[in-house]
């Protein structure tokens, strides 16, 4: 071969320090913990690797069918920032909508072009134009200019910003999703209130501040009227609009220290650090008065308040909640439309006003049940959410058997995350039993209508199911779905021996604690699903550097393969390649059939399918008895030069995703991985060569 020239072993060498540098920006963009931040060093590190006199980054807005300026660093910036596209319009909005980049010397003639209002419409500049591309879907675009005359970017340049736009795009997403996660977790969607959660933090927070500076807490939980009349007779979307409404007449008037929750259904609470009862008595009068004067819609609307203060009516949080939820009772008892505060005499009248003992046996199990809340509210696991409901139950309600059901993120399956039974009539119940479609048996059927289904002989249900390996009983069965934004998450299932066994009491109970679950439950979810973005975020940074580390196609494979099998929660996981229509695996992790599963899904593979794809291993041709253990179901995908095969027990919608975003950042590792390694060869051979 003819020996390279000077220029020649000059622009291998570059090149190859272009690609070592984009590697090490993909860990400073993926890093990036707000929009800012990203933006910021998006604009530094690509002049590290490109040089350019302008840039403006751009978002989709899918429900407006807009592309948005979010970011630029131009002499027109603002005249930018206040020129959104339509999707299709001029070239970014053309590129965006075809996904396609584009690199042009000229782009002032270009007939694509739309001019920026209130811009030099003859200026002349060279343009590329990347599209921001996610799981196939465009989320933006990246433009970078360069001014005058003969300012072409080159094809390298071209090269290395693309690559480069596909980082800022996986960092652009992986923000987005991490701020939206963290406002979810706090805030009401409807009303945009604290939620749940947020509020027995702060409730707990200010208790512990009023109680170390011997200051005073006063709380105002209050609920809307008949507010059940009103979603049955007009629908929730009237409801919805009230909500909305009584949210905003409760945030007139606070100050910077308050605070205004939605807490459950039509139940909000108002925290007033500083406040003692009187004060809060006051607010709570004004606000009953606010919202007498709302816009009248299909009924008139009011409220009822409850107001407590810490210390004086209660030394601690539980007591302190239904102390403001019995002066809330009284308030109804009264009339509605008003507000009480409580008294001993509230307390007295809570208790004996309509049955005596079986009151103060409701008031001992409301106490029990804010501890319970409070309880779950501070736990962050799904999995210890479900064990703390099924073991703290029975002190609320007799039962002989409790199970916790999750719907899975297909939205079909539910999960079962824990399950009691305390006799041995229920033994031979396992957890791989229970798993259940919606619609399937009774708790199915109550997940699927979302209503409470109170079945006193479960024998008699014409919709019931019989679990494997159990015998036929005479029993009550109590299903009471989680509704978390009007949709059932989950099901809380009780049983117990004998027939009509769970009284309305009991039934509201379990009510009143599932309305509290499905909160803790969904804010566990949301924080699994933080936690599962950042964790698939480091994993891909990993892969990303993998390459630089060792251009070695084997060392990417096992980190895309080990990265699969953790993150999908698989048993087991396999790239395999093809070579002249040979198949072999490039890299394993996990259970040994990974390898065989592997072989055999891509020899069968359809290889035009761009997606994640799952195959039951018993559709498979035949395996070697090595492959015949736990895992049932195989997902596969295609990577660079091969395909990705992860197997376990099943795949549901989040780990198919996960797996797809490890494939497409595992295809691109490869190919820099393989690029890497022929540049260090034939930069390492023009050198010997040439000395």
């Amino acid at each position: 071969m003819p020996e390279p020239s000077p220029p020649e072993r000059e622009t291998q060498a570059a090149r190859l320090r272009s690609y070592e540098t984009l590697i090490d920006v993909s860990r400073m963009l993926l890093g990036s913990a707000s929009l800012d931040e990203l933006f910021e060093r998006v604009t530094s590190e690509l002049r590290r690797l490109v040089g350019y006199d302008a840039l403006t980054i751009y978002g989709v807005d899918e429900v407006r069918g807009l592309v948005v300026p979010l970011h630029s660093v131009d002499m027109w910036a603002d005249e930018i920032m206040g020129s959104p596209l339509r999707i299709g319009e001029g070239l970014t909005g053309w590129a965006v909508e075809h996904c396609t980049a584009e690199n042009l010397p000229s782009a002032h003639a270009d007939p694509r072009i739309q001019v920026v209002p209130g811009t030099p419409p003859d200026e002349r500049e060279a343009l590329v134009v990347v599209p921001l591309v996610v799981r196939g879907r465009p989320i933006g675009a990246l433009n970078a200019y360069r001014l005058g005359e003969v300012t072409a970017f080159s094809d390298d340049e071209f090269d290395l910003i693309r690559r480069f736009a596909d980082l800022v795009a996986l960092a652009l997403d992986n923000t987005r999703i991490r701020h939206q996660l963290e406002q979810e977790a706090q805030t009401d969607w409807l009303t945009g209130l604290g939620n749940h959660r947020i509020f027995h933090e702060r409730l707990r927070q200010e208790m512990d501040r009023a109680e170390r500076y011997d200051r005073p807490l006063s709380l105002i939980v209050f609920d809307l009227d008949d507010f059940k009349f009103l979603n049955d007779l007009h629908g929730h979307q009237e409801g919805d609009l009230v909500l909305r409404r009584v949210a905003a007449a409760a945030l007139e008037g606070l100050r910077v220290s308050d605070m205004a929750c939605r807490i459950g259904g039509e139940e909000f609470a108002i925290l007033l650090p500083e406040t003692g009862k009187r004060a809060a008595r006051a607010a709570a009068d004004r606000l009953c008065a606010r919202v007498r004067e709302l816009p009248s819609g299909v009924r008139r609307t009011t409220v009822s308040c409850g107001v407590a203060s810490y210390p004086r009516d209660a030394p601690n949080v539980t007591e302190f909640l239904a102390a403001a939820d019995a002066a809330l009772y009284a308030a109804k008892g009264r009339g509605k439309d008003r507000a009480a505060s409580y008294t001993p005499a509230v307390q007295a009248g809570r208790a004996y006003g309509s049955g005596g003992p079986v009151q103060v046996e409701s008031l001992k199990q409301l106490r029990l049940l804010g501890g319970l809340a409070g309880k779950l509210n501070r736990l962050n696991d799904i999995a210890q959410i479900g064990e703390t409901i099924v073991a703290d139950l029975e002190a609320m309600v007799d039962y002989h058997n409790a199970r916790v059901y999750i719907l899975d993120d297909d939205g079909q399956t539910l999960e079962p995350v824990a399950f009691r039974g305390t006799i041995d009539e229920y033994a031979g119940e396992t957890l791989e039993d229970l798993r259940v479609a919606v619609g399937e048996g009774i708790t199915g059927t109550a997940a699927e209508r979302g209503k409470t289904l109170n079945v006193p002989d479960a024998n008699a249900c014409p919709f019931a199911a019989q679990i494997p390996g159990t015998d036929d009983i005479d029993e009550s069965i109590l299903a009471v779905p989680f509704m978390y934004d009007r949709h059932a998450t989950g099901v809380l299932v009780l049983a117990k021996l004998g027939l009509n066994q769970f009284s309305a009491l009991a039934v509201r109970q379990v009510e009143l604690l599932a309305a509290h679950a499905a909160v803790a439950l969904e804010n566990a979810r949301l924080l699994a699903e933080e936690r599962r973005t950042a964790a698939t975020a480091e994993v891909l940074l990993d892969i990303a550097t993998a390459a630089s580390r060792e251009a070695s196609p084997q060392v990417v494979a096992r980190r895309v393969a080990a990265a699969a099998c953790r993150l999908a929660g698989a048993a087991g996981a396999a790239l395999v390649v093809e070579r002249g229509g040979r198949y072999r695996v490039l890299a394993a992790h996990g259970d040994r059939s990974a390898r065989s599963v592997g072989l055999a899904v891509a020899r069968g593979r359809d290889a035009a399918d761009p997606g994640v794809s799952l195959v039951a291993l018993d559709d498979l041709p035949a395996l070697p008895v090595s492959a015949s253990g736990v895992p049932r179901v195989a997902a596969h995908v295609g990577v660079h030069g091969g395909v990705l095969v992860v197997v376990g027990n099943r795949f549901g919608t989040a780990a198919c995703e996960t797996v797809a975003a490890i494939a497409g950042q595992g295809s691109l590792a490869l190919q820099n991985a393989a690029l890497l390694r022929r540049l260090r060869e034939g930069y390492s051979s023009s050198l010997r060569r040439s000395s």
